[in-house]
């Protein structure tokens, strides 16, 4: 498998037992290298439908710490192909589900982690997460290149944690597409003009 090279469209066809087979044995994104980009993300699942089939996010800096937010986008029943137009309100995409990045190996060590020791995390269990947007701490994503050092491709693994020992899977998901952010945050404005 690690001579296969991955694309967007390949990826999003492949079944489950590979999908988790690219995670166990890809590589960790550098988050330093996704700062300052937004990518187009696909759920993979049925239950993607819930939370919407696709979506952005985009990554930036703050204070020293990795951090990355969701945009939502309109739905146009074209699976992993079409187009990703986000929703705007007063000028601006919608932004929610805000989320810390780093290593699995830099976060405290429990059951869940164990297996992906090796892969990037999206932890949303931050305080910025308030109001509407309480519910996304319950979010832990393992994320991993396909391509090694490739960072314009990125498979995830999503978790819902109510506890450390209760888990329940939720979906695979794709990042790919990645532009530059136009509009950042308003938590991040600073970062913005800088």
């Amino acid at each position: 498998m690690a001579a296969q090279k991955w694309t967007y469209e390949t990826l999003a066809q492949v079944d489950r037992s590979t999908l988790e087979q690219v995670l166990l044995n890809g590589t960790a994104p550098d988050p330093e290298q996704l700062n300052g980009y937004i990518y187009c993300g696909w759920n993979h699942e049925w239950i993607g439908h819930l939370s919407g089939k696709k979506f952005k996010k985009g990554f930036w800096k703050k204070d020293g710490k990795n951090f990355g937010y969701n945009e939502i986008v309109v739905p146009d029943y074209q699976e992993y192909r079409g187009e990703w137009q986000v929703r705007m309100w007063q000028g601006r995409p919608i932004q929610l589900g805000y989320f810390r990045t780093s290593l699995v190996n830099q976060e405290p060590p429990q059951p869940l982690y164990e297996p992906y020791q090796h892969l990037g995390h999206f932890n949303y269990n931050i305080s910025i997460n308030t109001g509407p947007n309480v519910f996304f701490r319950f979010i832990r994503d393992f994320v991993v290149l396909p391509n090694e050092g490739d960072h314009s491709l990125m498979l995830c693994k999503a978790y819902l944690q109510g506890f450390h020992w209760l888990n329940i899977f939720y979906c695979y998901f794709l990042l790919g597409h990645r532009q530059e952010i136009e509009y950042f945050p308003y938590w991040a404005r600073e970062e913005e003009t800088s």
